[in-house]
């Protein structure tokens, strides 16, 4: 079941608030229709907005149990908000509010302990609210968060990253695009702890160099004993799958071809690039296994010397 804004832009505390369970049949009328519960045009102060919350036909109506709440870019919301959600929705398992710049660190703190199932969570540009001290708490509560989107949260350290790797180990995406403060100790922590990790976006991280690289293509190689011993066919489809390294101005070519060898779904042919190197001109000879098939001195399972 999911809430969603529509003209996020113009939605307000009241609304978030009103269509939180407690008060819903005093607060808006519900039409049922074809398994959709929709809260009508209503009125915000001088604002109109709209809410709908998607339900199962077969599930008996219940606000209680919606599990994603999208509030992207409502910039009118405070932590008032927050907090109602925190008491309203304990099955949420997706929110995002990427863009909300009035949300504190205490109110997503004290949400991230009330809504322990989460596992899909967009804090891009949420700078104020984004802090080793949130992420601390994350890791402590939501130990099912498979996917962390905190673009451009310059209050981020590695710190509070290494919480989330060590309490999350079940993680799937994470993007730290912008994070200048963050070092090789992060990468090195996720590749140790998470290894389900698919997709890691580390654009214009500039402080990350080849000890990140090559601590990745070394998780691989300890994990490929156990892929190959459930299912051979796993072995491809395990792994990184995207990685943005855009602008990491310290990596060298011999440490990223390596961690490309070592992951045969990184791409960088043009009709599956995965593996995204743009805007650092010394990395455009790192190529993937395409680029060798039929010529025999390679092949996508190769791996890499880690002697470094």
């Amino acid at each position: 079941m999911a809430v969603r804004s529509r003209r996020v832009d113009s939605v307000g505390d009241d609304a978030v608030t009103s269509v939180c369970p407690v008060g819903m049949e005093t607060a808006v009328g519900i039409c049922l229709a074809a398994g959709r519960a929709v809260v009508p045009n209503r009125m915000v102060g001088e604002q109109p907005c709209a809410a709908a919350v998607e339900i199962d036909a077969a599930t008996p109506y219940s606000l209680s149990r919606a599990s994603r709440v999208d509030l992207s870019k409502s910039f009118r919301l405070t932590d008032r908000s927050l907090y109602a959600l925190a008491r309203g929705f304990p099955e949420l398992v997706k929110l995002n509010i990427s863009g909300c710049t009035a949300f504190s660190a205490t109110a997503l703190g004290y949400l991230s302990g009330c809504c322990r199932k989460l596992k899909t969570l967009n804090l891009c540009g949420c700078v104020r609210t984004a802090t080793d001290r949130v992420l601390k708490s994350i890791g402590f509560s939501c130990h099912q968060m498979q996917s962390l989107n905190l673009g451009w949260c310059d209050r981020v350290s590695d710190e509070g990253v290494k919480s989330l790797a060590y309490g999350c180990p079940n993680f799937r995406a994470l993007d730290l695009c912008g994070r200048l403060l963050i070092t090789d100790e992060i990468v090195v922590a996720l590749a140790k702890n998470c290894l389900h990790l698919r997709s890691l976006r580390l654009y214009y991280c500039q402080n990350i160099t080849d000890k990140a690289m090559y601590s990745l293509a070394q998780s691989r190689v300890r994990n490929k004993h156990d892929v190959w011993a459930s299912l051979k066919g796993r072995y491809e489809k395990e792994g990184l799958t995207n990685l943005n390294i855009s602008q990491c101005t310290a990596l060298t070519t011999p440490a990223v071809q390596a961690l490309c060898d070592s992951f045969p779904a990184l791409h960088t042919c043009p009709d599956r690039h995965s593996l995204i190197i743009s805007g650092w001109l010394s990395l455009t000879s790192v190529h993937c296994a395409c680029a060798f098939q039929g010529q025999g001195h390679r092949g996508p399972h190769a791996v890499p010397h880690l002697a470094h």
